[in-house]
């Protein structure tokens, strides 16, 4: 073990990291000054509601968005549950992933939703791939080489087709989407908008993509991919930035132009894997924390779009599709932008909001929220948002991370400094065969102290 000035702790388990579960029944408890444990373990509640039996071409159990969605599974929904919830059932994750394997077009295309019926562009059409990260994520955490794999096989063919003349623009090598290929989409045309958000996320696949082939021995495919790495995000610093105000725009093909009449906050996801080059981050940090545009420093968090824009909205009841991506405060939007702000190294931004999502969430696990009030409103008990807590919870705040390949756990807390002097704690979460608990006493030096159990307590 050692400690170094970021309380990083390693511990070599040595021992069979294979997983060996039974029935999950494990509670993972939390000690925090603004969270209950009952608050916390209902974030958890809400995901076993999201639970569903194989169906809809899906042959393993897996979870759908929740409330008025039904049992359908959705791409961005289902892979999205799986971030928090593998602390408490990696092998439950693991398989509800497998089953994108079965469902994924010859094509590479995997499907929006289940029943994969979008007006006239059914066979157009995918979601937002954030599927990418949540199975490195899945990855990493399994010695199992032959899942590794097929997982891996999967991806790089839906990354052929993100690549496809379909979607990708020749001129610029953008990749443009429609529908919740992106946020806020109101785009019906192929090859009209190239999006931030989209394009982001594109590059975070190629970089898994050149991780996992690089584990499974295909040093050739790894440096195409981290070649596909540096032209997409040389793309999107080339087309996607405006030196006018140092934000990141969405690109209109056809007029070859920036939408800068669209300030929305997809604009910070250029953190995620050094994307923004060094010399760009103090003018788009600036736009962060700008009060007047996104809320940086209100009670309850980021909006998605500036409230200075004139479709700025925000709404309430049911979700009303892109008007509703259009104001309120989503933990999806966050949690790239928190993640994202920590891959660069700008902890205390990345704790700041991380800790106020979370809080803005804890025990109000809905669709979406009122920036004016808080109040949750869409689906009021939603998958997404109950992981997604949790992720930022377990991954940003305490910076936890188990590799199976090395049977190693990593502790990197990255707490705000408004926790100093209080001292929280997570447990029972899985890692391997063996249970992780971490206390962290929260100051400018930070002391933390962890213990792994070969039973849950």
């Amino acid at each position: 073990m050692r400690i170094d000035t970021l309380a990083l702790l390693c511990y070599n388990q040595n021992s069979d990291p294979k997983y060996h579960f039974q029935e999950c029944i494990t509670m993972i408890q939390l000690k925090h000054p603004f969270i209950t444990q009952e608050q916390f373990a209902d974030a958890f509640a809400v995901l076993e509601e999201c639970k569903n039996p194989p169906g809809l071409s899906f042959v393993h159990p897996y979870m759908g968005p929740g409330g008025q969605y039904g049992n359908c599974w959705w791409e961005r929904d289902t892979a999205l549950t799986l971030l928090g919830y593998r602390w408490l059932d990696p092998d439950y994750c693991r398989t509800a992933l497998d089953n994108f394997t079965f469902v994924q077009k010859e094509n590479g295309r995997i499907p929006l939703y289940g029943y994969d019926r979008v007006l006239d562009y059914d066979i157009e059409l995918s979601a937002i791939p954030v599927i990418f990260e949540v199975a490195a994520y899945i990855c990493r955490e399994t010695t199992d080489e032959d899942y590794v794999r097929r997982i891996y096989h999967m991806l790089a063919k839906y990354m052929d087709w993100w690549l496809s003349p379909l979607k990708r623009d020749p001129k610029t090598g953008l990749v443009c989407g429609i529908f919740e290929e992106a946020d806020p989409s109101d785009i019906h045309e192929q090859l009209t908008v190239a999006q931030p958000d989209l394009n982001v996320q594109v590059a975070v696949g190629a970089d898994v993509l050149a991780e996992m082939a690089t584990r499974l021995g295909d040093t050739a495919a790894a440096d195409r991919y981290r070649a596909l790495f540096a032209e997409v995000r040389d793309a999107i610093n080339r087309h996607l930035y405006n030196p006018a105000d140092g934000g990141y725009y969405a690109w209109l093909v056809d007029e070859e132009r920036l939408l800068t009449e669209q300030v929305y906050n997809s604009m910070f996801d250029v953190f995620k894997r050094g994307i923004i080059p060094l010399d760009r981050r103090e003018g788009l940090l600036k736009l962060l924390k700008d009060d007047s545009l996104f809320g940086y420093d209100s009670k309850w968090g980021l909006t998605t779009m500036a409230k200075t824009c004139d479709r700025y909205v925000e709404t309430v009841g049911v979700y009303q599709g892109y008007p509703s991506w259009s104001g309120n405060i989503w933990t999806f939007r966050n949690r790239i932008i928190a993640t994202g702000l920590l891959e660069a190294g700008l902890r205390e931004e990345a704790a700041h909001i991380a800790l106020q999502t979370v809080r803005t969430f804890n025990g109000n696990y809905a669709e979406f929220v009122s920036p004016s009030t808080g109040e949750g409103h869409g689906v009021l008990r939603y998958g997404w948002s109950a992981s997604e807590y949790i992720h930022l919870m377990a991954e940003v705040l305490f910076g936890i991370r188990y590799d199976a390949v090395t049977d190693t756990v990593t502790v990197t807390p990255c707490m705000p400094r408004e926790l100093d002097g209080e001292t929280v704690s997570i447990g029972n979460l899985r890692v391997g065969s063996k249970y992780l608990h971490v206390t962290v006493k929260c100051g400018e030096e930070q002391e933390v102290s962890y213990r792994l159990t070969e039973k849950e307590e």
